[in-house]
């Protein structure tokens, strides 16, 4: 199978090593080990990871982090119906590698995180693209329209990334009910789904059926446990595990372990990254506001927002001109649409209003 370059990616590897204020981050500050040690406030608990055998795991995951992340969900859910993965980007990659055949046609939002799309049209399949309005979000009509071209799949993305939009239940149900009457497979990535004011419904509240992505990157800012999962029918699982064990066979032992700790200890978690989130959202809606050529809907969860400007500079140049000037954010051409730029709001909170200072100079010297 050829594959396509990960434009975001391979950008993000000559820029974000190398930046003074990286504002294009898509996951919550990290925390240190230290921190997270520390929250979970158990005398034994070094000990015991201390003792960690270094090995292989089960291929599925710890039994223990599996029944963990069971608790995530509202719907009765087993812990058979749990595949822990390499983040959330092994779990999309095995689901749409395993499930998409030439020809066949699938559902995905644009603007989008390039991987969602590029796996399945790399194997030849077909993106039909379900486009997003700043003044009304993704549009159920039109879902419905991009239906009736028989798509094998859907890959639902919400939160949204990179515009932090939201489905309601109600468009929740509605996409699940359409997907089970014509039998398509629903996929969503849900790796934002704890950063929101409350802890948002996963579409496996609407369809056992479907398949939930989830990760500790991006909403808990553990991105270097390198633990996601899927959630979803034994069947599908088993599919995705078959051809995993051609590549890193299981997750680390060390992060899985450190991803239980974590999820034991998630409410203290989910309270410090809300309470950053919020902060940092007061701080991005007050820069904003002071360069009328910037638009933006503020994001309904997670940490990104999709940023409009009304140059016409191609927005691969203007993330290489605000990278000279020492700002990081993520060209809009990445996720298939100029004019915008994504910028992450999730880190360090002097550092942001930092970056947006030299960033709201750059365009108003441009515009």
């Amino acid at each position: 199978m050829k594959v396509t370059p990960f434009t975001l990616e391979r950008f993000f590897s000559q820029t974000e090593f190398n930046v003074r204020y990286h504002l294009a981050a898509s996951a919550i500050q990290a925390w240190s080990l230290r921190e997270l040690l520390s929250l979970a406030n158990d005398p034994d608990l070094q000990f015991s990871l201390f003792a960690t055998r270094l090995g292989y795991t089960e291929p599925e995951g710890i039994p223990e982090l599996r029944r963990e992340i069971t608790r995530l969900y509202s719907a009765p859910t087993d812990p058979g119906h749990v595949f822990v993965t390499i983040g959330a980007i092994e779990a999309n990659y095995l689901l749409l590698s395993t499930l998409l055949e030439s020809g066949d046609r699938f559902i995905v939002q644009t603007p989008y995180y390039q991987q969602l799309s590029q796996v399945g049209i790399d194997i030849g399949a077909t993106a039909l693209l379900w486009q997003y309005h700043e003044d009304r979000g993704f549009d159920l009509q039109e879902f419905k329209a991009l239906l009736d071209q028989k798509p094998t799949l859907v890959m639902l993305n919400t939160p949204h990334n990179p515009t932090g939009f939201i489905f309601s239940p109600y468009e929740m149900r509605q996409i699940a009910d359409l997907c089970l009457e014509r039998g398509i497979y629903l996929l969503s990535d849900e790796v934002y789904r704890e950063l929101g004011e409350t802890l948002l419904p996963s579409i496996r509240d609407y369809s056992s059926e479907a398949v939930s992505i989830g990760s500790m990157s991006k909403s808990y800012g553990l991105a270097g446990l390198r633990v996601g999962w899927m959630v979803g029918p034994p069947e599908i699982i088993a599919r995705c595990a078959a051809k995993r064990d051609y590549t890193s066979l299981c997750s680390p032992s060390i992060g899985q372990h450190l991803a239980l700790t974590a999820l034991r200890h998630r409410n203290k978690i989910w309270d410090r990254n809300r309470r950053l989130r919020l902060r940092n959202m007061t701080i991005l809606e007050n820069a904003l506001r002071t360069n009328p050529n910037l638009t933006w809907q503020k994001a309904e969860a997670g940490v990104v927002a999709w940023v409009g400007y009304s140059s016409k500079i191609p927005s691969e140049q203007v993330g290489w001109e605000l990278h000279r000037r020492g700002v990081l954010v993520a060209p809009g051409i990445f996720f298939g649409q100029e004019g915008h730029f994504r910028l992450g709001f999730g880190g360090n909170s002097c550092e942001l209003e930092a970056g947006l200072a030299i960033l709201l100079d750059y365009f108003k010297k441009i515009e």
